[in-house]
């Protein structure tokens, strides 16, 4: 994929598992035929940046070498399958089921190349929020778990295991009639319901209770699961080979990719998860849920895009660093090179766009979106400044900043930042 600093190639690897020794040679072909930046995209898959055509090749002949790569129909199962002590099922002898149904009935020519299907075991790391063509869900117990059926984002019902790949089946047959360019949000929702009517047990399942996200998991057999995420979904070649080097130094043979760009470390004790996220820390990841670059997403800007204006990571640190208590986890702050919004294509409730005059904010839209207002590109930690202090200023007993900000609306929000330059 063309991309501003170059050729991208986003790579799949089998399981979602890449050892410390495969992601040292990632690192090291990136930095050898790209820029040296890698990726941990939102949905956890791995990105090299900044290749160069000519060594394309190359870089594939190596890694080829290396890491087995995933290629076909996208079937994404939770990231802990069959270790999570908490998962209501394993997702894993489903996924499978439905893979052999859709090469069985010749149906992957006929999908096109974005269709994916995910089958989610209810664990503490799931791959909720994410967009799907297809989505299973586990729930009920763990003694007769049962699997709620989405297409397209739409509630289709609760299915037994021994019906859910059959119904998947028929639903991703649906979309291959419409095309190459078919998705599930294009299948007509009555009929869906009516197609898989024999098959559904119950209208839905209760929500899934929330839990704070932990910084460490506890596995089966003892173990636990070390998590760290990169800032803003990305890292030099060099943070991620000490990455590596951290990991086998704890014993680490593992990593697990997962999203929200993050790696997940299977460890044998407490403390060599302990000591692996101590040194990752040192190394600039992230290794706590509370840690306020969580709540940011920044593509690399004009420090290797030639669309962007704005060193859009460097800007997205200070203000991480300026105002920790602000980002609260409530809501989500996108600092973008350009108007595309790559890192974060979705409306936010505060976006941040650089331009050629610039930088715009935007209120509860995308990069694409009216500006709220302009700031001057040295302006913007300023009026972040100002926005926390609105926050503190207005906010009600216990009020997160987004329910705050959309209490007080979007004037009020672009009022505060305003004040002082008028």
């Amino acid at each position: 994929m063309q991309t501003g600093d170059g050729l991208l190639v986003r790579l799949r690897p089998v399981g979602g598992v890449i050892s410390p020794d495969q992601l040292r040679a990632v690192a090291g072909s990136a930095e050898r035929f790209g820029n040296g930046q890698i990726e941990i995209t939102a949905r956890g898959n791995v990105q090299v940046r900044g290749l160069r055509a000519d060594a394309v090749a190359a870089f594939a002949q190596g890694i080829e070498t290396v890491v087995a790569i995933e290629t076909g129909l996208v079937i994404e199962v939770s990231p802990l399958a069959g270790l999570d002590l908490h998962e209501i099922a394993d997702p894993r002898p489903l996924a499978e089921a439905i893979r052999k149904a859709v090469a069985d009935g010749a149906l992957e020519a006929a999908l096109g190349p974005k269709v994916t299907v995910v089958v989610d075991g209810g664990g503490r790391v799931g791959r909720y929020g994410l967009s799907a063509d297809i989505r299973l869900t586990a729930g009920g117990s763990t003694d007769a778990p049962m699997w709620a059926l989405e297409v397209g984002g739409n509630a289709i019902g609760l299915l037994r295991t021994q019906d859910a790949a059959g119904a998947v089946w028929a639903m991703l047959s649906l979309i291959a009639e419409l095309g190459p360019r078919g998705r599930g949000r294009n299948l007509n929702v009555a009929a869906m319901r009516q197609a898989l009517a024999p098959l559904v047990a119950a209208a839905s399942i209760p929500p899934a209770p929330v839990r704070p996200e932990p910084d460490r998991i506890e596995l089966t057999n003892g173990r636990v699961g070390a998590i760290v995420g990169l800032a803003f979904g990305a890292a030099s070649a060099a943070a991620l080979t000490g990455l590596a080097d951290a990991a086998q130094h704890a014993g680490i043979a593992e990593f697990h990719l997962a999203p929200q760009h993050r790696l997940i470390g299977i460890c044998a004790t407490e403390a060599d998860a302990a000591r692996f996220q101590q040194a990752a820390g040192a190394l600039g990841f992230i290794i706590s849920a509370a840690d306020p670059r969580r709540a940011i997403s920044a593509c690399i800007g004009s420090e290797g895009c030639a669309s962007g204006t704005i060193a859009a990571r460097p800007v997205a640190e200070t203000l991480a660093q300026a105002e920790a208590e602000f980002f609260d986890g409530s809501f989500a702050l996108h600092v973008s090179g350009c108007a595309k919004g790559c890192a974060h294509p979705s409306p936010a409730l505060l976006t941040l766009v650089g331009n050629e005059a610039g930088v715009d904010l935007v209120v509860d839209g995308s990069a694409k979106s009216a500006p709220t207002l302009h700031l001057a590109s040295d302006a913007v930690p300023t009026g972040v400044r100002r926005l926390a202090a609105l926050w503190r200023g207005e906010r009600k007993l216990g009020e997160s900043v987004a329910a705050c900000f959309k209490r007080l609306g979007a004037a009020s929000i672009a009022a505060a930042v305003r004040q002082g330059w008028q």
